[in-house]
């Protein structure tokens, strides 16, 4: 039986990476995927267009994952977001930063970035065994025994799980990894959503699905605090809402349903104007346009979709002339632009969040090598790792830089 090097349990972003630079110190390397195909899940990042980076300084990515984060600056330093750039330029794919520090692939295809990954997998000899369900994993004085359910027995000197979280299980994250992590002593910290888009039962906000706002701010508060304010952009959708400024917040509303008490929205439609202003503004708008209805009031403040749904939920018929809006009318508009509130019911399952929070403790990983600290030759990246940050291409370059520390250490 061959012995290889490595062998590299996932073929998701951090699995690939981490199996170009451990081919890179001409190591034999496998690579097992569960899959027919490498990368489906990053094929779906960033709506398909691949946010894969920032263009932010390490510092900054470090503080976007909260205060675990620093375990990061091992991985970041070694294989930071401008190397990561520096890549995929140096391989043909041209990138552009976006609002945000958002850094994309010009073509605007998340297939570029994959078939440079394939491509250089490819240039450096790396094993790919498609169809690979990992069944145990057994420690040898020397080698791992990695067992697999068609049979199948690879045998290697060290191993990487890059298996993933347990998000998109259709795209091969299923959990596996944390089975496999337990079983050798390893805690886990149990998953939850992150990064996921949040029910509504209200059915008169269901009928705003496709609607999406820019430049708005949400706020989220129990009965007892505020559990934070966004700005940004949101999207309503045939369950409730979604959007960067929703989704970033998914954690912390998912902490406080957990604990039972009851999470409400308030959504601000005019954040850039004071009270003061905004009212100016509506009575500015009246007075110009007097003889007019009110529907054609809001089309001056609100987007098309939003226009019969405030009319209901304010309780002004459409077509009420201007001139004849009654103070308490003009309030409730007002109240309404400044402070719409709804309740929040839960949120999305973890298989349709975007990430995995949870996972592998980091107090169990060297954080200088991504390598266990229970077993030795036994090394972690990417979203199994219990470490998860907000939207805007963090959680990818986590996945590239760890898996590129863990090819490298391995």
């Amino acid at each position: 039986m061959q012995i290889y090097d490595v062998v590299i349990i996932g073929g998701g972003p951090s699995g690939m990476m981490a199996a170009i630079s451990a081919s890179q110190k001409r190591k034999k390397v496998v690579l097992l995927e569960r899959n027919i195909k490498l990368g489906r899940k990053l094929l779906l990042t960033g709506k398909g267009r691949c946010n894969f980076s920032t263009s932010k300084e390490i510092p900054q990515i470090v503080d976007a994952f909260g205060k675990k984060g620093k375990f990061l600056y091992g991985a970041l330093t070694n294989f930071s977001n401008q190397n990561l750039i520096a890549f995929f330029e140096n391989r043909g794919v041209k990138t552009k930063i976006e609002r945000g520090q958002r850094v994309f692939p010009q073509s605007d295809s998340s297939q570029t970035i994959l078939d440079c990954l394939l491509n250089e997998l490819k240039k450096n000899r790396v094993k790919i065994i498609y169809n690979s369900h990992v069944v145990k994993i057994k420690k040898n004085p020397n080698n791992f025994t990695i067992i697999l359910k068609n049979s199948g027995i690879i045998k290697a000197k060290s191993a990487i799980l890059a298996t993933g979280g347990k998000s998109y299980p259709k795209t091969g994250s299923t959990g596996d990894g944390y089975r496999l992590a337990k079983k050798f002593g390893h805690q886990i910290i149990p998953p939850k959503p992150a990064l996921a888009g949040l029910i509504v039962k209200d059915r008169g906000l269901r009928n705003l699905a496709g609607l999406s706002l820019k430049n708005v701010k949400l706020t989220f508060k129990t009965e007892t605090k505020i559990l934070g304010s966004v700005f940004g952009e949101m999207l309503f959708t045939h369950q409730g809402i979604s959007g960067p400024i929703v989704l970033q917040s998914s954690k912390t509303i998912y902490e406080s349903l957990a604990k039972h008490e009851k999470v409400t929205a308030v959504l601000d439609l005019k954040p850039a104007l004071t009270e003061k202003q905004l009212k100016l503004r509506i009575f500015r708008e009246i007075h110009a346009i007097p003889k007019k209805e009110f529907q054609s009031l809001l089309k001056n403040l609100l987007p098309r979709l939003l226009i019969y749904f405030t009319c209901q939920t304010v309780r002004i018929n459409k077509k009420t002339l201007n001139s004849q809006l009654k103070g308490e009318e003009i309030d409730r508009l007002f109240k309404f632009l400044k402070g719409f509130s709804f309740p929040i019911h839960s949120v999305a399952p973890l298989s349709k969040a975007i990430i995995t929070s949870g996972g592998v403790d980091i107090n169990q990983i060297d954080s200088r090598n991504m390598q266990s600290k229970i077993i030795p030759g036994l090394f972690f990246c990417g979203e199994i790792i219990a470490l998860d940050g907000p939207t805007g291409g963090f959680n990818l370059q986590k996945a590239f830089s760890t898996g590129y520390l863990a090819g490298m250490s391995s």
